[in-house]
């Protein structure tokens, strides 16, 4: 295999590998299997502070740095770094890759932290490097939780006729997990290095529309009820990533929202990972 990629068993890692055969690294493993590496590994959430004030900082910065010197010892070419768009923090509504970043929370912190760690290591050492700042996915075989996917979460709570709370004007750049592994693919393809790209759509979609749109197709009984935001919200409340960068590569997502709702509903076809639909759609485009 011409990649490795660590975190290969996580959501993400999982449907790219289904998609685009790579080398599995295991959860306790150092050393890669090739030149080239995808590193996936992370925690998902802010709330771990609340739990384990460590999990966050352990994860993603002293796990990260292992990996990196086993890396270096074994000579690899080119590390890809994958991120978040909460490295952006709570003031940006339409970020580009050169925006300023000011995160808030331990998990969107230490993100943050561990690309100035990938770019500063990397450069020490002449590493390639990229940073791929992903949008909300969402699809795949996630339920998701509160804490972790929360499209997912509320979606089973329609499923399950429980009522729902959601805050007025709340919108994210949600791109499908197909979409989000096509454009991993692209950039590693075609992206320069030592470069950072957004991965995303670039459109602003309000959470209360796509749960509006999913709960007729559940039939669901469940009462979705707006309600204002807290006034000391931490993150974002508008928020769309600007995937001109991205988009110069030739990418365009084959999944809109809709659709992708609308298979997270019902057919679930989109959940699992296959590559005879995915070029399928491709011509289509």
């Amino acid at each position: 295999m011409d990649l490795s990629v660590y975190g290969a068993t996580g959501i993400i890692g999982t449907y790219y590998r289904g998609l685009f055969p790579s080398a599995v690294i295991d959860k306790n493993q150092l050393d890669p299997e090739s030149k080239e590496v995808l590193y996936l590994i992370s925690t998902t959430s802010n709330q771990n502070l609340k739990t384990d004030s460590f999990l966050d900082i352990d994860t993603n910065l002293v796990v990260l740095a292992q990996r990196l010197d086993a890396c270096r010892a074994a000579g690899i070419t080119e590390f890809n770094f994958v991120s978040s768009w909460f490295v952006y923090g709570p003031h940006h509504k339409h970020p580009n890759e050169n925006s300023l970043c000011d995160p808030n929370g331990f998990y969107s912190a230490t993100k943050h932290c561990a690309e100035k760690l990938v770019k500063e290591y990397c450069n020490e050492f002449g590493i390639n490097w990229r940073i791929l700042r992903l949008g909300n996915v969402y699809g795949g075989p996630d339920t998701g939780c509160a804490k972790r996917n929360s499209l997912h979460f509320l979606i089973e709570r329609l499923k399950n006729n429980e009522d729902i709370v959601v805050y007025k004007n709340l919108s994210r750049d949600f791109i499908h997990i197909l979409d989000t592994c096509r454009a991993i693919n692209i950039i590693l393809k075609k992206g320069e290095y030592n470069q950072i790209y957004n991965i995303g759509t670039g459109v602003a979609t309000k959470l209360q529309k796509c749960l509006e749109q999913a709960k007729p197709l559940l039939n669901s009984n469940s009462e979705i009820f707006p309600a204002k935001l807290p006034f000391h919200y931490p993150q974002a409340v508008e928020f769309s990533l600007d995937c001109n960068k991205l988009e110069s590569l030739g990418f365009k997502p084959l999944i809109e929202v809709t659709e992708g709702i609308e298979d997270l509903c019902l057919s679930r076809k989109l959940c699992t990972p296959a590559r005879t639909l995915m070029e399928k759609k491709l011509k289509q485009q």
